[in-house]
């Protein structure tokens, strides 16, 4: 029988990757990203992968398109370095 590789699961990275889009700075000790930003999670992971910084912060920003906020693209630039391990 062939072992069959399993998926990776995304959802402790998906989980923290929302939570800087919704703005874990926003308010003190906060944990858990919105609803809203944490539907968001498995788009962000996919676009975060890319390394598109543009893209990532046009999605958080919810305009789709770029150019999005400074604050937005800053948290992409943050997104990116998390997903790829790198020491906040």
């Amino acid at each position: 029988m062939t072992a069959v590789a399993e998926a990776p699961n995304f959802t402790a990275l998906e989980e923290r990757l929302a939570l800087v889009a919704c703005g874990e700075n926003s308010r003190p000790g906060k944990t858990r990203a919105c609803d809203s930003c944490a539907k968001k999670g498995p788009t962000l992971i996919r676009i975060t992968s890319t390394g598109a910084v543009d893209a990532l912060a046009a999605a958080i920003c919810g305009t789709g398109r770029a150019p999005a906020c400074g604050d937005c693209q800053g948290k992409a630039v943050r997104m990116i370095r998390i997903y790829n391990g790198e020491a906040e």
